[in-house]
Protein backbone atom coordinates (compact mmCIF):
# COMPACT_ATOMS: atom_id res chain seq x y z
CA UNK A 1 0.00 0.00 0.00
CA UNK A 2 1.64 3.41 -1.27
CA UNK A 3 2.19 6.30 1.47
CA UNK A 4 -0.96 8.02 -0.13
CA UNK A 5 -3.36 5.52 0.11
CA UNK A 6 -2.58 4.35 3.56
CA UNK A 7 -3.15 8.10 4.55
CA UNK A 8 -6.60 7.68 2.85
CA UNK A 9 -7.00 5.01 5.06
CA UNK A 10 -5.89 6.39 8.46
CA UNK A 11 -8.34 9.49 7.53
CA UNK A 12 -11.02 7.29 6.58
CA UNK A 13 -11.04 5.26 10.01
CA UNK A 14 -10.18 8.82 11.95
CA UNK A 15 -13.85 10.06 10.40
CA UNK A 16 -16.29 7.70 9.84
CA UNK A 17 -17.49 7.04 13.03
CA UNK A 18 -18.46 10.57 13.24
CA UNK A 19 -20.71 10.35 9.59
CA UNK A 20 -23.73 8.68 10.20
CA UNK A 21 -24.19 5.58 8.13
CA UNK A 22 -26.71 7.09 5.71
CA UNK A 23 -24.26 9.83 4.73
CA UNK A 24 -20.67 7.68 4.83
CA UNK A 25 -20.89 6.77 1.00
CA UNK A 26 -21.34 10.49 -0.28
CA UNK A 27 -18.40 11.41 2.15
CA UNK A 28 -16.01 8.62 0.70
CA UNK A 29 -16.68 9.58 -2.52
CA UNK A 30 -16.20 13.13 -1.68
CA UNK A 31 -12.89 12.63 0.28
CA UNK A 32 -11.78 10.74 -2.63
CA UNK A 33 -12.15 13.48 -5.03
CA UNK A 34 -10.23 15.54 -2.90
CA UNK A 35 -7.49 13.09 -2.51
CA UNK A 36 -7.23 12.20 -5.95
CA UNK A 37 -7.02 15.89 -7.14
CA UNK A 38 -3.86 16.71 -5.17
CA UNK A 39 -2.09 13.13 -4.80
CA UNK A 40 -1.74 10.35 -6.53
CA UNK A 41 -4.18 7.41 -6.21
CA UNK A 42 -3.23 5.39 -8.71
CA UNK A 43 -2.85 1.93 -6.69
CA UNK A 44 -5.90 2.20 -4.62
CA UNK A 45 -8.06 -0.04 -6.32
CA UNK A 46 -5.48 -2.83 -5.81
CA UNK A 47 -5.95 -1.80 -1.96
CA UNK A 48 -9.81 -1.40 -2.16
CA UNK A 49 -10.09 -4.67 0.00
CA UNK A 50 -8.66 -2.78 2.78
CA UNK A 51 -11.79 -0.26 3.60
CA UNK A 52 -14.46 -0.60 5.03
CA UNK A 53 -17.91 -1.12 2.78
CA UNK A 54 -18.85 2.57 2.04
CA UNK A 55 -14.97 3.08 1.26
CA UNK A 56 -15.08 0.40 -0.88
CA UNK A 57 -18.00 1.17 -2.53
CA UNK A 58 -17.12 4.94 -3.23
CA UNK A 59 -13.29 3.72 -4.95
CA UNK A 60 -15.66 1.18 -7.53
CA UNK A 61 -18.28 4.44 -8.03
CA UNK A 62 -15.38 6.54 -8.41
CA UNK A 63 -13.91 4.36 -10.85
CA UNK A 64 -16.75 3.56 -13.17
CA UNK A 65 -17.95 6.87 -12.78
CA UNK A 66 -18.98 8.41 -15.91
CA UNK A 67 -18.42 4.85 -18.39
CA UNK A 68 -21.67 4.79 -20.77
CA UNK A 69 -21.59 2.16 -22.97
CA UNK A 70 -23.74 4.45 -25.39
CA UNK A 71 -21.14 7.67 -24.99
CA UNK A 72 -18.62 4.72 -26.09
CA UNK A 73 -20.58 3.55 -28.80
CA UNK A 74 -21.32 7.21 -30.51
CA UNK A 75 -17.52 7.86 -29.83
CA UNK A 76 -16.98 5.40 -32.13
CA UNK A 77 -19.76 6.51 -34.79
CA UNK A 78 -18.69 9.81 -34.86
CA UNK A 79 -15.24 8.50 -36.52
CA UNK A 80 -17.30 7.20 -39.16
Amino acid sequence: MSPEVALLHEVWDSVRSYIAAKERLHEAERLLRIFEEHIDMSDLKDNAHEFDKSMKAAIVNFYDEGYDEDDEEGSEESYY
